[in-house]
């Protein structure tokens, strides 16, 4: 075990950083854990929760969905849950966390460059499927897909990206239940005008992901060669997942990276910043995060055990033998039903489990989910 901080010696006038190695039992060790948690925390607050969670995915969708779908779109009608509030949210996210003097550069300790610098670097830094090289089947949108790339190709597999995959692959039942009522086949989907063009501002504004790397076609009108089944399978296939990953990330992933207050409510656990040589945050620091735990606490509505089948538009025109929205949606929840009561057993037996599997797990448990991103 050791922690190597590249970042803790004086800045040199060209080349890198000489890093800094700490072991357990080293002078300075509780110094170089407290330094890791609160950088941490600072990583995934500003990458993947402000940026990546909310001016990035949900900002994003939420914006192409308004634009381009007109009000009783069946799709745009499908999303509302998971968009609600989000407008009001990251309205509310950019006027007080990111714009200058704001409460986010005071909170972070970064100065109006530094936070600009910071917005600049989180595309590299964002982790999820989209940093995976082509020659890898990259990027990869679809969480499954990811889960087995990362036990595969990395050797990494745990219980969180297990029990994501199953989330992911739920979330994507619905969407293609749903989606194969209003739509007889996928390449009447990919005719749909408005359809496209929202999956195509959101391939153009995705900081994070190039357009051209989407695998689905970005052309305004229909396609003639739409009609074969393997680029139509795939460009279909590719907008499932896009819808899917919105969802997923409305609700679980930003779960995961916007659950922080149970440690920074302790500013010697973790600090947003702090002075040279201290295991604390200063009174200042404290009282900033506290103000920012208040503001971003703001509760929306569960996933589990909701009914929004009231929004989804009546159809006549619906083909033989499709599930209906209804039926769909009630499947839905009894899977979100049977993976909370898998959640909960696991977390029951944590005890008996060998490290590292000895640890409870909550972010993907549907019972303590949202539909769409709160602050």
């Amino acid at each position: 075990v050791k922690i190597v901080d590249s970042g803790f010696t004086p800045s040199r006038d060209d080349g890198p950083q000489a890093p800094v190695v700490t072991r357990p039992g080293d002078a300075g060790w509780e110094e170089a854990k407290f330094r890791f948690r609160s950088s941490l925390i600072v990583l995934v607050t500003i990458v993947d929760h402000l940026f990546g969670s909310h001016l990035q995915t949900s900002n994003v969708v939420v914006t192409a969905a308004r634009e381009h779908l007109s009000a009783e779109h069946p799709l745009r009608r499908f999303l509302l849950p998971f968009c609600y509030q989000s407008i009001t949210v990251n309205h509310n996210a950019h006027h007080n966390l990111v714009a200058p003097n704001s409460l986010g550069p005071r909170v972070f300790a970064f100065t109006e460059r530094g936070m600009r610098m910071a917005f600049a670097a989180a595309p590299l830094l964002m982790m999820s499927g989209h940093e995976v090289p082509p020659a890898d089947g990259g990027p990869i949108l679809n969480r499954e897909h990811y889960a087995e790339y990362l036990a595969n190709k990395k050797g990494i597999d745990t219980e969180f990206y297990r029990q994501s995959a199953k989330l992911f692959s739920i979330f994507r039942r619905f969407v293609l239940q749903y989606m194969a009522f209003y739509y007889k086949t996928e390449e009447h989907a990919l005719q749909d005008l408005e359809l496209m063009a929202m999956i195509r501002q959101i391939a153009f504004r995705l900081d994070y992901i190039e357009p051209v790397r989407m695998k689905v076609q970005m052309t305004m009108a229909p396609q003639a060669n739409m009609t074969s089944s393997v680029q139509g399978s795939s460009a279909y296939a590719t907008i499932v997942d896009i819808i899917t990953d919105f969802m997923f990330t409305a609700t679980a992933v930003h779960e995961q990276v916007g659950g922080i207050e149970a440690y920074v409510q302790d500013a010697s656990f973790c600090a947003t910043k702090w002075v040279p040589g201290a295991c604390v945050g200063t009174k200042q620091a404290a009282t900033l995060q506290a103000l920012l735990m208040s503001f971003t606490s703001f509760p929306m509505p569960k996933l589990l055990d909701a009914d929004w089948t009231h929004l989804f538009p009546k159809t006549t025109a619906a083909p033989a033998g499709a599930t209906t929205p209804e039926e769909s949606f009630k499947q839905f929840q009894a899977s979100l039903r049977h993976m909370a009561e898998e959640c909960d057993s696991y977390n029951a037996a944590a005890g008996s489990r060998r490290f590292p599997e000895c640890f409870q797990l909550h972010v993907m448990n549907p019972r303590n989910l949202e539909t769409s991103a709160s602050v």
